[in-house]
C-alpha cells in the first residue's frame, strides 16, 4: 500500500509511521509533506497513491486550502487533535476522521474501511457511515486529569490544569505548577503530549509542552519565530519556530 503523509509535526509522522507499519506491514510511504504549499505542487503532479493520511493543521495555514487550490481524487484520512472539522472534511473526499492521539485500533479500523471500501469501488461517505462516525467523535477523550507523583515516601496529587508547562532538561522531565513548584515527571515529553488534552496544551518545541493559561504575551521574535512570555516565567525563552507559528496562532484563537 501506498502511503502519502501531510503533517507538519515530524513527532507526529514518526508515531503514525510506526503504527501504520504495525497494522500495514508492506507499506511504502512515498511522501512526507509539511506544508500546504508543498502539498498542492505535489499533487498537481497527479501522484499515484493509494491513501493520503491528512493534518487539519499545516506549518502555513489550513490543509482546507488545499481542496481550494486542486482535485484531489485519492481517498484521505484525517488526522487531528480537533473534532470541530469533522463534518467539514467529509465534504471531501475523506474516509475517515482520526483523533490525536491515534489509538491503534481506530487505525486499524480506518485501515480496514479503506480496503473495503476501494473493493467495492465505493471511496464515498454515506449519510449513516457519517452519523456513525460524528458519533464516535461525540466521545469525550479520555485526557488525563490528575497525576500521582512520588515525593520522598509519599504520593502528592497534582490536578493537570494546576501545571502552568512541562519541560526537558538534562534529560530529566519536570512538570512546573502555577505556584512555582517543581515535580519530577516518570513520563517522557512525547508520553506527555499524548495523554494531556490538546486544547489546553501546545507543544512548543522540543524542550516545552506548555499550558494555554500560561501564556501572557506573544512576541515577535527573529526570523517570523514567536518567543512566548509565561507566567511563572521559565529559565529558558520559550520559542516557536517560523513553520509552526501559523498552526500556533491557530491553536490560541481555537
Amino acid at each position: 500500500m501506498t502511503i502519502a503523509i501531510i503533517e507538519d509535526e515530524e513527532m507526529a509522522v514518526q508515531q503514525l509511521k510506526a503504527r501504520l507499519q504495525q497494522v500495514v506491514p508492506d507499506a511504502d510511504f512515498v511522501a512526507i509533506i509539511d506544508t500546504v504549499e508543498e502539498a498542492v505542487n505535489w499533487l498537481n503532479t497527479r501522484p499515484t497513491v493509494d491513501v493520503i493520511f491528512l493534518d487539519i493543521h499545516l506549518a502555513d495555514g489550513s490543509c482546507f486550502a488545499i481542496f481550494q487550490q486542486c482535485r484531489i481524487d485519492i481517498p484521505v484520512i484525517f488526522t487531528t487533535a480537533y473534532d470541530q472539522y469533522a463534518i467539514k472534511a467529509f465534504e471531501v473526499n475523506s474516509i475517515d476522521y482520526l483523533l490525536k492521539p491515534v489509538r491503534p485500533e481506530r487505525l486499524q479500523q480506518a485501515i480496514e474501511k479503506f480496503r473495503r471500501l476501494t473493493t467495492r469501488n465505493q471511496l464515498i461517505i454515506t449519510e449513516q457511515q457519517l452519523q456513525l462516525i460524528t458519533l464516535e467523535l461525540t466521545k469525550a477523550p479520555n485526557y488525563k486529569r490528575h497525576f500521582l507523583i512520588p515525593y520522598k515516601d509519599r504520593l502528592i496529587p497534582v490536578q493537570t490544569d494546576e501545571f502552568a508547562w512541562f519541560e526537558i532538561k538534562g534529560g530529566v522531565v519536570r512538570g512546573i505548577t502555577f505556584d512555582k513548584k517543581h515535580w519530577l515527571l516518570e513520563e517522557s515529553l512525547d508520553e506527555l503530549a499524548e495523554v494531556v488534552s490538546p486544547a489546553c496544551f501546545y507543544r512548543a518545541n522540543r524542550q516545552f509542552l506548555i499550558s494555554r493559561k500560561a501564556i501572557r504575551e506573544i512576541e515577535y521574535y527573529f526570523n517570523g519565530r514567536f518567543c512566548l512570555h509565561l507566567m511563572p516565567n521559565p529559565e529558558e525563552p520559550v520559542l516557536i519556530s517560523k513553520a509552526k507559528a501559523g498552526n500556533f496562532r491557530e491553536w490560541m484563537a481555537g
